[in-house]
């Protein structure tokens, strides 16, 4: 049989008085530790739009002046 350091689940929340530091300690570090795992994807897929509007600008520009020396040579 499993035997309980806590009485009561109350009594896990308050931790004789410590259980305010104990909880939020652990909330924040777990927020901490989501951030951690979702910033980066975040700026994954932010990088990934620049990019793929840089090349689709790229793409534009090379249209653009491979119609204009094609004007220019009709001329």
């Amino acid at each position: 049989m499993i035997n309980m350091y806590f009485a009561s689940f109350q009594d896990l929340l308050t931790m004789d008085g410590h259980g305010i530091y104990v909880w939020s300690a652990v909330i924040i570090s777990l927020v901490i530790l989501v951030w951690l795992l979702v910033a980066p994807i975040l700026s994954r897929r932010a990088l990934l739009k620049e990019v793929a509007r840089d090349i689709l600008r790229e793409r534009a520009r090379q249209s653009s002046s491979k119609k204009s020396t094609n004007n220019q040579g009709a001329v």
